[in-house]
C-alpha cells in the first residue's frame, strides 16, 4: 500500500473506529480474551483422516496443529470452511496486506493462537517488526483502521473505503473485507472450543487479561 493510503483520512469525524466505538488501545486490551479451558481437544494425530485436508493439500500430508485436530472432529465443516479459506490465500491481494489484517483481527479478538501462527506466516511474506507492534499497539494505519470499523460497526466510513480503494481493485477489496470476517469467525472457535497453542510456537508477546464471559463460572 502507498504511503498515502496508510495515512489517509480517519473515519467518521477524523475519528477511528476504536474511538468512535468508546474504545481506546487500553479498552481494546482489558476487555481481551486469555486461553480459555480446552472444550474441544482435537483428534490425536495418529488418528487423522487426512483426506479430509485434501482441499488445502491434496498431495502429502499435513504436520501435526491443534487447529487441524479441531477440524477433524467435523469433517463436513472443514471441507466447506477450508475450501473457502484456500481460496482467501490464493487471491491477488497481497500477502502482506492480508496477513497485517489478519493479526489485527487475532489482537482484536484475543486470539493468541490465531496471532503466534500469523506473526510467523507475516514475517515470511516480508511483515517487518515495526509492522507488527503497529497492530499491537493499535497505530493509526489504514489496515487497522478498516479491521477495527468492521469489528466495531459491520462497514467502512466513506474515508476508511476510498482510502483502501486507491491502491485496491474491486476484487481485492472484497477479498479483503472476506478475510477479516473469516479469521474473525475463526478466532470466535479458537476462543470458544479453547484451542491451545502448538507446543513449538511462541506467543509472540502476547498477553492480555481474559474477557468478561471467561470470567463467569460456567453451569451445567
Amino acid at each position: 500500500m502507498s504511503e498515502h493510503s496508510e495515512h489517509g483520512q480517519h473515519g467518521e469525524h477524523g475519528r477511528t473506529a476504536t474511538e468512535r466505538s468508546g474504545h481506546g488501545e487500553r479498552g481494546l486490551h482489558d476487555n481481551s480474551a486469555a486461553e480459555n479451558a480446552v472444550r474441544i481437544p482435537p483428534v490425536p494425530y495418529d488418528d487423522w483422516d487426512h483426506e479430509v485436508f485434501s482441499v488445502i493439500n491434496p498431495n502429502r500430508k499435513l504436520p501435526q496443529a491443534n487447529v487441524l485436530g479441531i477440524f477433524q472432529r467435523h469433517p463436513a465443516l472443514a471441507r466447506a470452511f477450508l475450501t473457502f479459506n484456500m481460496h482467501l490465500n490464493t487471491t491477488a491481494l497481497p500477502v502482506r496486506v492480508r496477513e497485517l489484517a489478519v493479526l489485527r483481527v487475532a489482537w482484536r479478538r484475543g486470539s493468541k493462537y490465531e496471532w503466534a501462527s500469523h506473526v510467523l506466516i507475516g514475517r515470511k511474506a516480508g511483515v517487518t517488526e515495526a509492522e507488527i507492534d503497529e497492530v499491537r499497539t493499535g497505530a493509526d494505519t489504514l489496515l487497522n483502521r478498516a479491521v477495527d470499523e468492521l469489528d466495531a460497526d459491520s462497514g467502512l466510513s466513506d474515508a476508511t473505503y476510498a482510502a483502501l480503494a486507491a491502491d485496491l481493485d474491486e476484487h481485492q477489496l472484497m477479498d479483503l473485507v472476506f478475510t477479516i470476517g473469516a479469521y474473525t469467525m475463526l478466532t470466535m472457535a479458537l476462543n470458544t472450543f479453547g484451542v491451545e497453542l502448538d507446543p513449538a510456537i511462541s506467543e509472540e508477546n502476547f498477553s492480555f487479561p481474559k474477557r468478561e464471559w471467561y470470567s463467569h463460572k460456567r453451569e451445567g
